[in-house]
């Protein structure tokens, strides 16, 4: 929790207090519930804020005694039916609202890319600030309208309440200046040294300042005299104009630009923050630069990492696919039977997208892995299929009985592969470790991928082959034949086919 700067620390303590005695009253009740304990221990730190792994956002704000955090322990998960977010979602509902804070966040440690659901910067220009400040309000105003979104923040903390000086055009021809006011007001409340004084081994300062009575309270500070360059005294209010403002805990910039970073978490039970996010690139966005068209919106967050991701995971994936078509056309020696081989993978992508459906895990980018991984595997039943087939082709068998015999002989085999690579999964699947749930979706993507590209690949390959062998087959060349010891008027096949 944040609170606003200059904030004493006994109000955030008390406040910190409620917040920790909240969450054992949540606790207690999920522990009823359940029938079993939910936590372990509470941290609470007044004056710093813990890391939660709650995005870059979290620590706006700094250290100091208007910031305090409460870090939550948990039971272990095998130990548990409570899930950390339902927990937390409870411990949110409870504590309500705060009075006077900027910002409170409740937060979970979790796996995954990075940063928080939603996050982007608006950026302007230093003389645009006052746009900047207004596009984050109406950022926040808009974030608020979707459903499940929550715990709405920016990293533009206000800092402490200041006077600002402005050198009237009067004083200004009397040669005042601004750092002649500054130094004349520091004098008055933090002292001027004037001598120092040896005090036996210690050498003590001699300060002048105003009486301590009239340093505590600012209202005689309007009475404040400033001596011109004349030697006259005069009120500080005569020579400057004085604004009371708050000014900024910190400035952050992005290529020379100021930024403000707003982020926002997101309820996965009610609301998608990529459905979110894209609706507010295609429909916010746009009407957002109309209204403040000196502001720039700048996207990051964990949508901006797995979009990363992902784009280099596509990249390597095309890679290892051209790969292997260069490998099997050498094997092979030819240009099309490497693309029916391949063609067993987009119906291993289905099934583990069916997989994920079927264990009602998500798709996460670990999925992708695992998907990555599988165009490895499933290739293996295929290559074994048509190398078989063109086998029989050589010795001089007839297309139809060469396909059936493929499937008859090499069932066994295909079989083995599937059941030996779901079996070595299958204990990560049934893990309920907090540690295993991040392997799972890996895990569901090569099996069930495996379990469909196995039934398919037994019907996919004789059918692709026979269209194949239709359109291109060709006989096999009289060497070939002669080193079969076939008849050659029987010798078919596909190694010259180009």
């Amino acid at each position: 929790m944040t609170f606003p700067d200059g904030t004493p620390e006994r109000v955030t303590d008390q406040w910190s207090k409620h917040v920790e005695h909240t969450f054992w009253e949540v606790a207690e009740r999920l522990e009823q519930e359940h029938g079993e304990p939910v936590a372990v221990t509470t941290y609470r730190v007044v004056g710093e804020l813990v890391a939660t792994g709650g995005g870059a956002n979290l620590a706006a704000g700094g250290t100091g005694s208007h910031v305090a955090s409460v870090e939550v322990e948990l039971v272990d998960t095998e130990q548990r039916e409570v899930s950390s977010d339902e927990i937390v979602r409870a411990w949110r509902e409870k504590v309500g609202s705060v009075a006077g804070t900027e910002q409170l966040i409740f937060s979970a440690r979790s796996f995954g890319p990075g940063g928080t659901p939603i996050e982007f910067k608006i950026l302007a220009r230093s003389e645009h600030a006052d746009q900047l400040e207004a596009a984050v309000e109406r950022c926040e105003e808009r974030l608020a309208d979707y459903t499940g979104v929550i715990d709405i923040k920016d990293d533009s903390v206000p800092g402490k309440w200041e006077y600002r000086f402005r050198i009237k055009p009067e004083a200004a021809v009397l040669g005042v200046k601004t750092t002649e006011l500054a130094e004349t007001v520091r004098a008055a409340y933090y002292g001027e040294e004037v001598m120092r004084m040896q005090r036996g081994r210690h050498e003590v300062k001699l300060m002048v300042r105003y009486p301590r009575e009239e340093r505590r309270v600012l209202a005689n500070f309007n009475e404040i005299r400033v001596r011109s360059d004349d030697g006259v005294e005069r009120p500080i209010t005569e020579l400057a104009e004085i604004d009371i403002v708050r000014g900024y805990s910190e400035i952050n910039r992005v290529n020379q630009m100021r930024s403000i970073t707003v982020s926002a978490d997101v309820d996965e039970k009610v609301a998608n923050a990529r459905q979110i996010v894209a609706h507010l690139q295609r429909e916010f966005a746009p009407e957002l630069k109309r209204e403040f068209p000196d502001t720039e919106i700048r996207w990051e967050g964990q949508q901006e990492q797995t979009q990363e991701s992902l784009q280099s995971l596509f990249a390597g994936f095309g890679v290892a696919v051209l790969v292997m078509y260069v490998l099997l056309a050498l094997e092979f020696k030819s240009y099309f039977q490497p693309i029916l081989i391949l063609l067993i993978i987009p119906f291993g992508m289905i099934g583990a997208v069916g997989g994920h459906a079927l264990l009602q895990v998500p798709l996460t980018l670990f999925s992708m892995f695992g998907i990555v991984a599988l165009t490895g595997i499933v290739v293996n039943d295929s290559i074994v299929l048509v190398d078989f087939i063109n086998a029989r082709m050589r010795a001089g068998l007839p297309l139809e009985q060469a396909l059936r015999e493929a499937g008859a002989r090499r069932f066994r085999p295909v079989m083995l592969t599937t059941v030996t690579t779901i079996g070595g999964l299958l204990p990560i699947l049934l893990e309920t470790s907090l540690q295993a749930q991040i392997l799972i979706p890996m895990a569901a993507s090569i099996a069930f991928g495996e379990i469909f590209a196995t039934v398919l690949v037994l019907f996919l390959v004789p059918v692709t082959y026979s269209m194949y062998w239709t359109v291109l087959g060709r006989h096999w060349p009289d060497d070939d034949a002669a080193d079969e010891g076939t008849p050659k008027q029987h010798a078919v096949g596909m190694s010259s086919i180009p």
